[in-house]
């Protein structure tokens, strides 16, 4: 057989293996993605509101899913940040879910999400009667499965990596945003070293109904409107690539990257943007675009590693 031949062969037959290996690798991530939704997004959680029992349900799988990714705990040897928060003239308690990569190494970047919702409706569905489980699958089971996905993937590059992610679940955001205030509040009140070398804060809320209907597929990256240009630089934003559009968004809402910029730090959310199923009843896991979230994925964690290098 003719050499030239039996090179192409093997740069062939090379090139497929590695192409079914990244398949396979993303299938498995894929299938890990669903089963965080599914679950984060079934019934017996009702919703997740903050100090019930589905929210302590959640609270724990994200531990184990923590301890799976071989994540380090960021206080000292625990994940948890416990809270209490005001609510309907009540106190309730929540807690937030906080673990790192790399925890010898300065921190660059932090990734949140958040994991409550609205249990049985709070005055903050959009239901007409609020006796039905608001599941929260988009809001924000995709943003935390997400996340996790991110964790992982991170972890696979650890030794490589000469810097700390850190990685925040909150708790108590659909009740005024507490969860990120506790964090904040505890970092301003012990000076943490730990972040003052902090470049980014990326938050994804609401990422599971990527368009891919559309020619190309919208991904807002929201800024708070009067705080872009200050702290923000043009070529620190991310641009599209292949389909996935990125869609800068100017924005009045305080998210959960809202309390970062009292720090001035470079922070926004990543999201798919609203629908017609945003705090109902039908934001369940089965309405999903899965394989639009690996593809924001995917890209997350090249717009990641290419920002901090």
């Amino acid at each position: 057989m003719n050499k030239w031949i039996c090179i192409f062969l093997n740069l062939y037959f090379c090139s497929f293996f590695l192409y079914a290996q990244e398949n396979k690798e993303d299938s498995l991530l894929l299938e890990q993605v669903r089963k965080d939704v599914f679950f984060l997004a079934s019934d017996s959680l009702e919703g997740r509101f903050p100090d019930t029992k589905g929210a302590k349900i959640a609270a724990e799988y994200i531990s184990k899913r923590f301890e799976e990714l071989n994540l380090q705990a960021f206080h000292q040897t625990t994940y948890f940040q416990h809270f209490i928060f005001p609510y309907q003239n009540k106190s309730l308690a929540a807690t937030n879910l906080i673990a790192q990569t790399n925890a010898s190494k300065p921190c660059k970047i932090i990734i949140t999400a958040h994991y409550d919702h609205l249990g049985f409706g709070t005055i903050h569905s959009r239901e007409v009667f609020k006796t039905k489980i608001h599941n929260g699958a988009d809001d924000n089971a995709s943003g935390l499965a997400v996340l996790l996905a991110l964790a992982k993937r991170f972890m696979q590059e650890e030794k490589e990596l000469d810097f700390s992610i850190l990685f925040i679940c909150f708790s108590a955001h659909e009740t005024g945003l507490f969860g990120s205030k506790a964090f904040i509040e505890e970092y301003n009140q012990n000076s943490n070293d730990k972040l003052k070398e902090i470049e980014y804060v990326f938050n994804l809320d609401m990422v599971g109904r990527l368009d891919t209907l559309q020619n190309t597929y919208p991904l807002y990256f929201r800024i708070p409107k009067s705080n872009r240009e200050s702290i923000w630089k043009n070529e620190d934003l991310p641009i599209s690539k292949e389909k996935l559009r990125i869609v800068i968004k100017p924005s009045e809402t305080a998210l959960d990257d809202s309390c970062f910029y009292q720090l001035q730090i470079p922070s926004a959310t990543f999201s798919t943007g609203l629908h017609q199923d945003y705090h109902t009843s039908n934001d369940d896991a089965e309405k999903i675009n899965y394989r639009g979230m690996l593809k924001i994925i995917l890209f997350l964690e090249e717009y990641i590693s290419y920002r901090i290098k």
